[in-house]
């Protein structure tokens, strides 16, 4: 759902919720979220809340972070999850996938979650660099 906190949960909380509940097939969702916002926004909240009702778990993935320096993108991974995890306890993962589109940086790391995901690969093989 590329772009769905520039919508109004009215225009796109109907679908989610329609989806999250009866789709029986849906294994993991993932949540990108720009680092540089540095906390969760309002409508990720509400979608997090949405998964929790639904079980519906949920990877996040913090993007361009290329642009943040190391200790800040530990503390913004720190509180992300931290607030993910109050809000959504039961379907959050407990790590966070950091990833920069232009350095290629956690790519690998998102590629092999997702095959993981979809049981192509097994749960400890580790990410190629």
């Amino acid at each position: 759902m590329p772009g769905y906190g520039y919508r109004s949960r009215d225009e796109w909380g109907g679908f989610i919720m329609k989806y999250l509940s009866t789709r029986k097939e849906l294994r993991r969702v993932f949540l990108l979220i720009e680092a540089k916002v540095g906390e969760l926004k309002a409508t990720d909240l509400s979608f997090l809340e949405l998964a929790e009702q639904y079980k519906a778990p949920v990877q996040i993935v913090l993007t361009k972070t290329d642009k943040m320096k190391r200790a800040d993108l530990d503390s913004i991974c720190k509180t992300i999850t931290q607030s993910a995890t109050d809000i959504a306890p039961s379907v959050v993962q407990p790590t966070v996938i950091c990833c920069s589109s232009r350095t290629k940086i956690g790519i690998d790391d998102l590629q092999l979650e997702l095959l993981r995901v979809c049981d192509l690969v097994p749960s400890g093989e580790p990410a190629k660099k």
